[in-house]
């Protein structure tokens, strides 16, 4: 969490304003861009290279094309209903295995952010609180499930990714500009559902420990066990990891035009300590019946420093949060396949800071936070396509107890219905794919702000329908094409609508969020070498932002208007047995068009206009060393653009060993021992290193 005097702008960069856009000319200089003709090149040359490589090569090696197909398949399992089933979706989506989630078990925003189109913020080193944003979209408008069943809620609308263990997951699915009718709800920015840990194909039971050690005090273990006995499956893992984030850093002490007052000091106050546990079980009626359970807990402490780094500062962030889900497949219902759901998540913080070091008060706020649900998801598979219905209930609840005032306490529920249907037909030659889908979504408010031993009530209700159009084509060769355009929405949440913080009054006026989305993109694939070039556009109104009046007040409006416009260029290249090179680049231009305000033409904060991350591995049958750069440009703390973030370039490098039964990594992280700042005045680490060992037993 960062409070402070960075409040108001955390708040304009996670559900806030729109921004311009002025359309296409000649070149990319006219939006502000400045993209180095180097990096462009680079990328350009690398891609380039091996589409010629390949180009006219229709039947490689057979032995390559089974390693690239080894490589996807990593940390995937058959299809169950319920399930997102890839040859259906039309949707523009990435799949990151078990592989890749424990190469490098540091952040799970980081990791999910690699991919072409995902932004990710964090206000510190490990364990610090992290989001994703997809094409310049919220955080509050990217939805992220589990197993799925959407976590965000009217009290808890952004996911903070640290609060959950990456080490507990068996899977991460993204989809960009849309979200699958499996999942349900329509995200403006898109979807990203986790999977948990699942039982492998191994059918003798396994138990694995791992340690870690690393910078700034950084340790941890998780034990994790899978086991199948008859009809019976079990997954169950522990974890707890911690560091004092104690590294070093240039503190400019709030005034960056005057060098003389700069200070080399340690983090102070930045400790964080998470525990983690997930028990997963499952029994299998009959070859089309099944029941899963699934419960996880998670429970992080957080020490929350500030701009002046005060050595005495004890302010403090603690979150507990819980996931019971149960679910239930049945098959061949009169031709009908169908999974059930019911859940209920639970979700605490707490945040002290009883001597006003932060910069907002004297404050000692605990919200408590729940959502029970459930799910019924059905579908009809026919000759020539696929029928899928589903509808989902929930009710959303949150209690805000201020316990140092009685002036800004307040409780809200809300009741939801989500009504979704989507037909997936295919051509009988299998070469084109066309999914339309409708969905509306109903919400009812119910809120009651207590000031002293006043109550106020306040209630609303929204309608809000949307519907989305998705085209696949692929070819007899090479070549696939797919092209989208949906309309999405974001309600309000708890605390926009009936909030009082600080100065910050809540509006329970307030009209859900809009927006149009279109992409299209291109997928050139072969047996060992994959390129896929993509663009799309967002229109996006109703945006949710926070105005003062002359007395300093601030209230939540429906104000601003975004177009967001970007290219996506991703390839993977198999060059040999060994070697492995990933490269994806992302540009895109979010601007404001709100006229309204001073804000017009300017850039969303928050998102860097081009992203480049590339990844080389060179693996043998025990050994494999891997090298990854990382390029963020021209991006902006606050929604005027007058705090410019600096330009960085991050290098990483690692190695992995792995003889019978273990696994030994050492990775070191920024290289050039850069300052990196997703939040004005909050520093991530610098130059780190770290040390896994895995052993199975």
């Amino acid at each position: 969490m960062v409070v402070g005097e960075n409040a108001k702008c955390l708040h304009d960069n996670s559900v806030s304003p729109s921004a311009t856009y002025a359309l296409f000319e000649r070149n990319l200089g006219f939006l502000g861009v400045n993209i180095s003709p180097t990096t462009i090149a680079a990328f350009l040359t690398m891609s380039l290279v091996g589409f010629v490589a390949h180009a006219q090569t229709t039947d490689n090696d057979q032995l390559q094309s089974d390693s690239l197909e080894t490589l996807e398949a990593i940390g995937t399992s058959h299809y169950r209903t319920g399930d997102v089933v890839d040859e259906e979706a039309t949707l523009s989506r990435v799949r990151l295995g078990r592989e890749a989630l424990v190469r490098s078990p540091t952040a799970l925003a980081e990791v999910i952010a690699r991919e072409t189109g995902i932004q990710y913020r964090q206000s510190g080193g490990f364990g610090s609180y992290s989001t994703v944003s997809i094409r310049a979209a919220s955080a509050a408008q990217t939805g992220v499930y589990l197993d799925g069943i959407l976590l965000n809620s009217g009290g808890n609308p952004v996911i903070d990714l640290s609060t959950l263990e990456i080490l507990n997951l068996g899977g991460v699915d993204v989809y960009r500009g849309g979200t699958p009718s499996q999942l349900g709800h329509g995200g403006i920015g898109g979807a990203i559902n986790l999977t948990t840990l699942q039982l492998t194909a191994d059918s003798d039971a396994k138990n694995r420990i791992r340690l870690e050690v690393g910078s700034h005090a950084q340790k941890g273990v998780q034990l994790s066990h899978q086991s199948k006995q008859g009809k019976w499956d079990v997954v169950a893992a522990a974890s707890r990891r911690q560091s004092e984030n104690d590294f070093q850093y240039l503190n400019k002490n709030g005034t960056p035009l005057n060098p003389n007052d700069d200070e080399v000091q340690r983090r102070e106050n930045a400790y964080a300590k998470r525990s983690s546990a997930l028990f997963r079980a499952g029994y299998k009626h009959r070859d089309d019946s099944r029941t899963d359970i699934t419960l996880q807990f998670s429970a992080r402490e957080l020490g929350v420093p500030e701009w002046r780094n005060l050595p005495d500062n004890q302010s403090t962030y603690d979150t507990r949060t819980a996931q019971l889900q149960l679910s239930h497949i049945i098959d061949n219902v009169g031709g009908w396949n169908s999974r059930q759901n019911a859940y209920w998540h639970n979700d605490k913080n707490q945040f002290k800071d009883p001597e006003s070091q932060i910069g907002l008060g004297a404050q000692d706020t605990t919200n408590r936070m729940r959502t029970l649900g459930a799910k019924s998801y059905w579908e009809y598979p026919g000759d020539s396509g696929t029928l899928g219905l589903s509808m989902d209930f929930r009710r959303e609840s949150l209690v805000s107890d201020e316990r140092m005032t009685d002036f800004a306490d307040y409780d809200a529920d809300r009741d939801k219905w989500l009504l979704t249907g989507q037909y997936t037909w295919f051509d009988s030659s299998d070469k084109w794919t066309l999914s339309p889908s409708v969905h509306w979504q109903s919400n009812q408010f119910y809120g009651n702000r207590r000031t002293g031993n006043t109550t106020s009530n306040d209630r609303s209700s929204a309608k809000e329908p949307g519907a989305q159009l998705g085209v696949a084509y692929q070819s007899d060769g090479p070549i696939s094409v797919t092209a989208n355009v949906g309309s999405y929405f974001r309600s309000p949440s708890f605390g926009e609508l009936y909030g009082s913080i600080g100065l910050i009054n809540g509006n329970p006026d307030l009209q859900p969020e809009e927006g149009l989305n279109a992409d299209v993109s291109v997928v050139y694939t072969q047996s060992d070498y994959e390129f896929s070039a993509g663009a799309f556009v967002s229109d996006r109104d109703e945006l949710i932002v926070t105005t003062f009046d002359s007395r300093g007040v601030g209230r939540p409006i429906n104000s601003g208007k975004a177009l967001v416009l970007g290219i996506e260029l991703s390839t993977q290249w198999q060059l040999s047995e060994q070697v492995t090179l990933t490269s994806n680049l992302t540009w895109q231009s979010p601007k404001n068009l709100d006229r309204t305000a001073d804000f017009y033409d300017k850039f969303l904060p928050g998102e860097a206009q081009l992203a480049w991350f590339t990844r080389a591995e060179y693996a043998l049958p025990r050994w494999s060393v891997w090298y990854e750069l990382d390029i963020q440009q021209r991006k902006f703390y606050d929604r005027a653009n007058i705090l410019p973030a600096a330009d960085t370039t991050q290098h990483a490098l690692g190695i992995m060993w792995r003889p019978q039964h273990w696994r030994v990594s050492l990775s070191a992280h920024n290289l050039g021992d850069d300052t990196v700042e997703d939040f004005n005045g909050f520093p991530k680490p610098g130059r780190t290193f770290s040390l896994n060992l895995t052993r199975d037993i």
